[in-house]
């Protein structure tokens, strides 16, 4: 068996490392939410082995619930879904004139809220590869409840997400052969493939693209804006009638 797991974190941080070097403006926004991922990496005991069976570096997943991979994984996943819709659309963030309040406060009581649900989740007996994306969703619905200005932000970030996920799902298959067969029960759970690609795997994603892409402007009061190469773009060119002639 190979290191699955390993190589899907490889391949997700590429992404986010593309737009880390050439949008510096994000850089910032992307490294708060890739730290404030990194509690849900200790949630791994909730989905291994009963989604699915990786092997991790050092076999740290069973020896204590969670492997290096995990890290990778949040911190990677977190990084690139908050940036990839204001990267795709030509945004960047400005402050949105809203009283800030604590963002220290905000993003603990969001953080806390997701892992609380998880746990209520888990103690009912919900997959939690079942559980972990309407928990994403509806934070993400809260946050746009109160700032219905993110709404096309939160929708786009799922969308966007999920597609370049999938594609590095393609990737991973490509380099590992029946990978998800063989590390995944997918079977157990919806039992759908898109192309090979686990339902849930692609379901996961864009839940993680709803919230990561609202979570800093939410936290940090601030709103996406066109950048300035956006603007020259959609300003109409002059028309010769609208053309002023001085002599």
């Amino acid at each position: 068996m190979t290191y699955s797991f390993f190589i899907l974190c490889l391949l997700l941080l590429i992404p986010g490392a593309v737009i880390f070097a050439v949008r510096k403006d994000l850089r910032h926004s992307m490294a708060v939410v890739a730290a404030c991922a990194v509690p849900f990496a200790f949630t791994e005991f909730l989905f291994y082995p009963s989604y699915w069976e990786p092997k991790f570096l050092f076999h740290l997943a069973d020896k204590i619930g969670f492997g290096i991979e995990d890290f990778l994984f949040v911190t990677g996943l977190g990084a690139f879904t908050s940036a990839v819709y204001p990267t795709v659309f030509f945004l960047r963030l400005q402050p949105s004139g809203i009283a800030p309040g604590s963002a220290f406060f905000r993003g603990g009581v969001l953080i806390a809220t997701a892992l609380l649900l998880a746990a209520l989740f888990a103690l009912f007996g919900v997959p939690m590869i079942w559980g972990c994306v309407p928990i994403m969703v509806l934070i993400a619905a809260v946050i746009v409840w109160m700032r219905r200005d993110l709404s096309a932000a939160s929708l786009w970030g799922g969308v966007l997400s999920a597609v370049s996920y999938y594609l590095m799902c393609l990737g991973l298959a490509a380099i590992v052969p029946d990978v998800f067969i063989l590390n995944w029960h997918a079977e157990k759970f919806s039992g759908i493939y898109v192309t090979g690609v686990p339902l849930e795997e692609i379901g996961y994603a864009f839940g993680a693209g709803t919230v990561a892409a609202v979570f800093y402007p939410f936290v940090f009061s601030n709103k996406f804006e066109p950048t300035i190469n956006q603007r020259f773009r959609s300003m109409k060119p002059f028309s010769k009638s609208g053309l002023k002639t001085h002599h």
